[in-house]
């Protein structure tokens, strides 16, 4: 009998659970908060303060740690930021990695992004089907906010920079008549035209994510380029 009990009392607390997160679900109030906050998106753009700080602290690291990067043939440094490998299936095994690619102009504080590229590549090897393929990820404005001054006692709203004139291209590796490969662009998606709110927020999220590895990476090569600097000075003034 008191097992019957409890197990009724379980069945009655799931049941009055359930009942209450569907309630939290379907509340007017609830429903109405997300779609202000999916409207407060769309109409910044997905700006995202987080995003100007990092690309600012970026514009600034980059130019201090360009001399252990690899420049690119178009003027960028490239750093890598993600290796590995992906399985899907037995057939569907993929050696991946990324790169990230910065453009800075400027020096010091005056240091700025002109564009920002996250490249990456996966290749299956492996299985009945070769496959390579390529994604690049494009931010041709990474610009930051710079708090306005005061005007009359009043301080502007600083203005955070939109993030939705991103681009993802994708590629596909192709074999010519002579069984040399290459890159063919296959498709090119402007996140401002992507139907789905969510994976709009997704993808602000990963650039993001990539972002904040990038700083943590160039803060560890700027601190070893100075300990270098110091380590020299040291051994130039050790006159003894």
């Amino acid at each position: 009998m008191r097992r019957r009990f409890f197990l009724f009392l379980g069945v009655l607390v799931l049941g009055v659970g359930g009942l209450l997160w569907g309630q939290k679900i379907i509340d007017p109030q609830v429903l109405a908060q997300q779609e202000e906050q999916r409207k407060r998106a769309e109409d910044t753009g997905y700006a995202d303060i987080e995003i100007d700080n990092l690309h600012r602290e970026l514009a600034e690291l980059v130019v201090k740690a360009a001399p252990r990067m690899k420049k690119t043939d178009d003027g960028g440094f490239t750093l890598e930021i993600a290796s590995g490998e992906s399985i899907k299936t037995i057939s569907e095994r993929y050696l991946y990695n990324g790169d990230i690619v910065l453009y800075p102009v400027g020096e010091g504080k005056n240091a700025k992004l002109s564009k920002v590229q996250l490249v990456f590549e996966r290749t299956n090897p492996f299985g009945k089907e070769y496959k390579r393929e390529k994604r690049v990820v494009t931010n041709p404005t990474p610009d930051y906010f710079d708090n306005p001054p005061e005007t009359e006692g009043k301080t502007s709203e600083p203005k955070v920079d939109r993030n939705d004139d991103m681009t993802i291209v994708y590629f596909e590796s192709e074999f010519d008549a002579r069984q040399q490969e290459t890159f063919k662009e296959k498709e090119k998606v402007e996140i401002k035209t992507i139907p789905f709110y969510d994976k709009k927020m997704d993808f602000v999220e990963m650039y993001k994510k990539y972002l904040r590895r990038t700083v943590k990476a160039l803060q560890y090569t700027v601190e070893s380029i100075e300990i270098s600097k110091k380590k020299k000075l040291h051994d130039l003034f050790e006159l003894k």
